[in-house]
């Protein structure tokens, strides 16, 4: 009775850290309509943390189950489909200046415009489905995953709030950013990178793409390591340097100043998921077997 009571206890630990992935989305959602755009993203972070470690506890204990993986998917469902989703229609609806307004304050077009976020959970769900019988995907995913969609959308408000110090609800001109350039010392790249983060087309067209591109069977780079040999991942390792490079680079002015180089800073985070799109791409195109 003692053993089978330990082994179950054993067995529920990997579910405890699911269960900690999904309560990290579900306090996400409550946040991302209290005005707290930036900490919700911030806890898609960390239900990446526990998503991570649920499925190396169940490997380390040897507590693989059928249940785990079908609670996994809903976890991931919430904190990777629902909670980016939410976020991408808040910011949609906050760069049109309707963050504030009852729903039958808002016009049509504007919600209309909005609602291509939801796009992002709607594949989402399609996507885990899927991936839920599919057994070949061992060495490599077809279509983005649903975290990597997660961390693209996360990095929007933190970059605002974290790197430009701006209001994520409330629409802004061109103009503020000139202004608050004088006052920062920005560069004109991040006038242009702060008109990209605040512009509604941007969101929309991102939402769809990244729909897209969780569904399209697009084989994308897994970092599922066999081996540790350079032959064997050539495609990782090249895109693990390549991300450790962008990283060190956009934080490079937290070491030293260097005139005239851009600050990246938390805009590095769409970019180094742009960058595994794009070295996945080419790696298809040169047909390695990596």
């Amino acid at each position: 009775m003692l053993v089978c009571s330990v082994k179950m206890i054993v067995n529920f630990i990997p579910n405890l850290f699911t269960l900690c992935n999904l309560l990290c989305g579900v306090v996400g959602i409550y946040l991302c309509f209290h005005q707290a755009m930036p900490q919700a993203a911030i806890l898609i972070f960390v239900g990446g943390f526990f998503d991570f470690f649920d499925g190396l506890i169940a490997r380390l204990l040897g507590a693989h189950s059928e249940l785990g993986k079908e609670l996994d998917s809903l976890a991931d469902m919430v904190t990777f489909g629902v909670l980016p989703g939410l976020i991408m229609f808040n910011l949609l609806l906050s760069s049109q200046g309707y963050y504030f307004s009852l729903i039958e304050e808002i016009p049509l077009k504007a919600l209309v415009i909005s609602f291509t976020a939801l796009l992002i959970p709607m594949m989402a769900a399609l996507r885990l489905a899927k991936f839920n019988i599919d057994d070949t995907q061992t060495d490599h995913f077809l279509g983005l995953p649903t975290p990597a969609v997660a961390i693209f959308v996360a990095g929007l408000p933190i970059a605002l709030e974290f790197q430009y110090y701006l209001n994520v609800y409330t629409p802004h001109s061109l103009q503020e950013f000139i202004a608050l350039a004088e006052v920062y010392y920005w560069f004109n790249y991040d006038i242009g990178i702060m008109l990209l983060l605040t512009n509604k087309w941007f969101y929309a067209v991102s939402s769809i793409v990244l729909s897209a591109l969780m569904v399209l069977p697009v084989p994308i780079l897994a970092f599922k390591f066999k081996s540790f040999k350079w032959s064997d991942n050539s495609w990782r390792f090249s895109f693990l340097l390549l991300a450790i490079s962008s990283i060190a680079f956009a934080f490079i002015h937290e070491i030293v100043s260097i005139n005239g180089l851009p600050y990246i800073q938390w805009v590095i985070i769409p970019i180094l998921i742009a960058e595994l799109v794009v070295v996945s791409l080419i790696k298809n195109v040169f047909g390695s077997n990596d």
